[in-house]
């Protein structure tokens, strides 16, 4: 499974989806060095909670849409090529290496990740603040963990469905995640079978923006101001990422019997 991490990650970083989103990470790098002022409803928001919060709050919507594209054609790919069964004549069954291009999936975008905060660290370093190493690092965790929740979701999504309904459903879900907890809000005050319906759809949306909170709030190290609720909030984004790759692996081996 290594060989096949490894080749996944090497035939990834020679792409140039790779440079493309690097050039992304610097273009940021450079706006956030400029320390961008802006609004919010005509009254100028510099606090570091603010500009922090909407930065990680684009960091993360950018990072994800780059794992959607990254992910996005990786098994279709593999399923197309003469690889496939190389591997299996060396004894790598399909179950593992649709694992190992999963675990790829996942490696590639947290290095894409990590390259989009390279502006955001820059700017600590210049301008400090406010700002605990313990914040940092589980800030970082919680934001690379956003991303895997993407990545695993469409890598999924691939297995069953072909790649460009996959991305589009990927693109949905980081759309749609972004203002879930809104939605949820919005429709439980609609009630009926359609608030029902529609709130049962929802809980399968990834919860980024709970994420996206959890990241500001440990970051300002604000989280433990807010008392039980964004304990349930912790727990439930957890929860989510490790019900998907509980699904995830199930769906791995039902695929990898049926195509045997």
């Amino acid at each position: 499974m290594k060989a096949v991490i490894k080749l996944h990650l090497k035939e990834n970083i020679k792409k140039n989806s790779f440079i493309i989103f690097g050039i992304l990470g610097t273009i940021i790098t450079l706006i956030v060095l400029f320390q961008l002022e802006f609004s919010v409803n005509g009254v100028q928001a510099t606090s570091d909670h603010a500009v922090y919060g909407i930065q990680w709050k684009i960091l993360s919507v950018i990072a994800s849409l780059a794992g959607v594209s990254i992910s996005m054609n990786i098994i279709s790919n593999h399923r197309q090529g003469t690889k496939r069964e190389l591997l299996k004549l060396h004894g790598l069954t399909l179950e593992k290496q649709y694992l190992s291009l999963i675990s790829g999936n996942v490696i590639v975008t947290s290095l894409m990740a990590l390259i989009f905060c390279t502006g955001m660290f820059i700017q600590i370093i210049i301008k400090g603040g406010n700002i605990t190493v313990l914040g940092f690092i589980t800030a970082v965790f919680l934001y690379l963990l956003t991303i895997m929740t993407l990545t695993v979701l469409v890598s999924l999504l691939t297995l069953i469905l072909p790649s460009a309904v996959a991305a589009l459903l990927g693109v949905l879900a980081v759309a749609l995640g972004s203002v879930r907890g809104t939605l949820q809000l919005l429709v439980g005050n609609k009630g009926g079978m359609f608030g029902s319906v529609a709130g049962f759809f929802l809980k399968l949306i990834p919860p980024l923006d709970q994420f996206g909170n959890l990241i500001r709030d440990f970051f300002m190290w604000e989280f433990f101001d807010h008392g039980k609720l964004y304990y349930g909030k912790l727990f439930g984004s957890l929860f989510y990422l490790w019900a998907l790759i509980g699904i995830t692996y199930l769906t791995v081996k039902v695929v990898a019997r049926n195509e045997n």
